[in-house]
């Protein structure tokens, strides 16, 4: 039976919480590209990205990244190249796609730069609705990467539970997750060690929002660490015309050191929001 590690986050911790976000300065801005007008860039103390609107399916590039690490891709399906619609404000860049494929949907990406208790927080707010009578709105958000490892935790508002995945040894195999074990409320928190240099990467998912999470691990060959790679589907696939569906997902960057502690902050927080439309 694997080991299961419990952080609680006791009403103190949430109250200083809040005061730290209270105090924190305002979070860093998506800059437009200059070259590309669809490319966008933002940077949070020595942290940058980029993020072309065109092709969300590369998602946020981070670029002190030493191994290619692209977070928060939507796989949009195919017939789908230029953005119907796009704009920058402030902290949000936002994608309108409307694919001229059977399903006839309209997918909008909202990617938000957050403050919080880590580094810096990237938020993916996804939204689907169709123009046909019923189709299928499923829509995949894809996290690319490397890291050392990774833990796997279960949040709610005030614990969370930490449970060390079985790995696999050789090729590419996937890594079994507990989500369908846990109660709507909770937020699945995957937390990636040593994943852009000596940060640590979490991504959170509330149950009630992720459909169905799906991690793969590559062994790399030699000392070189494994490559991960995290599916995560929104929405149902039968939606029916004239409902908007909602989903969100987080990918938080923070220090290696004492990495739980702010992944669970970040994952009790996400818990303790309102869930979005469904």
């Amino acid at each position: 039976m694997l080991p299961v590690i419990m952080t609680k986050i006791t009403p103190r911790e949430q109250s200083a919480e809040s005061a730290r976000s209270a105090q924190s300065a305002a979070p860093p801005g998506w800059q437009a590209g200059g070259e590309a007008p669809l490319l966008c860039r933002f940077t949070a103390a020595d942290l940058s990205g980029q993020l072309d609107l065109s092709r969300p399916g590369q998602g946020v590039r981070l670029v002190a990244a030493e191994q290619p690490t692209e977070l928060l891709a939507v796989r949009l399906p195919t017939g789908c190249v230029e953005p119907a619609d796009r704009w920058i404000r402030g902290a949000d860049a936002v994608a309108i796609h409307e694919p001229s494929d059977s399903r006839r949907l309209r997918i909008t990406s909202l990617w938000r730069l957050q403050p919080g208790p880590a580094a810096c927080t990237l938020e993916l707010v996804l939204s689907a609705q169709t123009a046909i009578v019923c189709s299928d709105g499923a829509v995949a958000v894809d996290c690319r990467l490397t890291a050392a490892a990774v833990s796997l935790g279960s949040s709610g508002e005030t614990q969370t539970d930490w449970t060390a995945p079985a790995t696999a040894a050789d090729g590419e195999q996937p890594i079994s997750l507990p989500r369908q074990r846990l109660p709507d409320t909770a937020v699945l928190c995957l937390l990636f060690h040593q994943a852009v240099g000596a940060r640590s990467l979490a991504v959170l998912v509330r149950r009630d929002e992720g459909r169905q999470v799906m991690l793969w691990q590559r062994a790399a060959a030699g000392p070189k660490p494994p490559r991960f790679a995290l599916t995560t589907w929104f929405f149902p696939t039968l939606i029916e015309k004239g409902v908007l569906h909602r989903g969100r997902i987080q990918a938080v960057l923070g220090p290696g050191k004492n990495d739980r502690d702010w992944a669970a902050a970040a994952a009790s927080r996400l818990a303790r929001q309102p869930p979005l439309l469904q």
